[in-house]
């Protein structure tokens, strides 16, 4: 993807399991550890910003169970959240504190223009928000380009985190959805049907090709009914044909595998993609053919979006090149991060694969006990 606009570079401080880090940004960046280092909390902070976007902080924290379960092992050790973050031409700094009711206000929240970014003269300029003492941001409502915080609000806006890991009979992507329910692929897939009805119907040649792509993980899958129901024609239902066969088949008789790329074959492959797209896990019950598919859908979509996706899989990771990868450790009880150093694991990067090398644990991402 271009550079404007993406983001190049957080600092967070005092957050979950995440006492203190730095980290810098590619457009694929593949998060490898072991269980409960702190993968899901960062990328559940994305979530937290778009909330706080939207101002529903208040409401976010509560429902996270209180300040003093966000902030880094509660209030009696960690003061206070400090956020930055660096796009391409604009940053963004917050500060928040615990209250009397273990809700968050605002210490502090500025806006940032670097024109240097973009070889504008005037250099850098800030914007501080004056945002003390209150439990929402100060951003604009909406995004617009007129002003360094509009530009701000644009890139997190549509930041989400996609879980289609629920595959069972009552799961959403199952379950019929309004017809008119298409203007972005929900988070857990349950307007696939209504999304893919909106896609053939304007983008045609997209459309062929997330048919094309599902054909190659699944032969017998021939193509989808994508008709609102009969009875009630504002809803519809994810149905399909089998190759070969006249019959009709419906999301039950598709393998959780099968739902689980579809909806990411969709979500990669969709004509409007998202400024940032965040997966946890998305490798849970495809076939290794399968997960090759999907990095390659990884690589296409980072041309147009920026995606950050934690894996368990030494198979998936395998399919990536050593800058995507940011291995997650714990250190002192707090969540680290970092790049492989190419200079002092140059033996190794040519004996063995990403995968190989984390396997092996040369390169860290595994359980440990510190």
């Amino acid at each position: 993807m271009g550079k404007l606009g993406r983001l190049d570079k957080l600092v967070l401080k005092g957050y979950k399991s995440i006492k203190s880090i730095e980290i810098e940004f590619g457009a694929t960046n593949i998060l490898i550890g072991a269980n409960g280092v702190g993968k899901s909390n960062f990328i559940g902070f994305f979530n937290f910003m778009r909330k706080l976007i939207e101002k529903e902080l208040e409401l976010t924290v509560a429902q996270m169970g209180g300040a003093n379960k966000v902030l880094h092992f509660g209030k009696k050790i960690t003061q206070e959240i400090e956020i930055s973050l660096l796009f391409t031409p604009n940053g963004y700094k917050a500060v928040l504190i615990p209250d009397e009711q273990d809700g968050f206000i605002f210490k502090k929240e500025i806006a940032y223009f670097f024109a240097d970014m973009i070889e504008y003269s005037g250099g850098t300029k800030s914007y501080d928000l004056k945002n003390v003492g209150n439990k929402e941001s100060k951003l604009p409502d909406r995004p617009h380009t007129a002003s360094a915080t509009g530009h701000i609000v644009g890139y997190i806006n549509d930041w989400k985190v996609y879980h289609f890991h629920d595959t069972g009979k009552s799961s959403p992507m199952k379950q019929p959805s309004r017809v008119d329910d298409y203007y972005s692929l929900a988070t857990d897939g349950h307007n696939i049907a209504a999304y893919l009805y909106f896609i053939r119907q304007k983008h045609e040649q997209t459309y062929n090709k997330i048919i094309k792509t599902i054909q190659r993980v699944a032969p017998f899958f021939h193509d989808f009914i994508l008709e609102p129901d009969i009875a009630n024609e504002e809803m519809i239902k994810l149905r399909w044909k089998h190759k070969g066969s006249d019959l009709y088949f419906d999301a039950n008789d598709l393998s959780d595998g099968t739902i689980r790329f579809i909806c990411l074959t969709t979500l990669l492959l969709q004509p409007n993609l998202p400024t940032m797209i965040l997966i946890d896990e998305p490798e849970l019950g495809l076939h290794p053919f399968a997960l090759q598919i999907l990095a390659s859908l990884f690589r296409v979509a980072s041309n147009k979006t920026q995606i950050i996706a934690s894996t368990q899989s030494v198979t998936f990771a395998d399919f990536f090149d050593i800058e995507d990868i940011v291995i997650v450790d714990t250190k002192d009880n707090a969540t680290t991060f970092s790049r492989i150093d190419t200079d002092k694991y140059s033996e190794w990067i040519e004996e063995y694969t990403v995968g190989e090398m984390w396997q092996k644990n040369l390169i860290g991402g595994v359980p440990n006990y510190d």
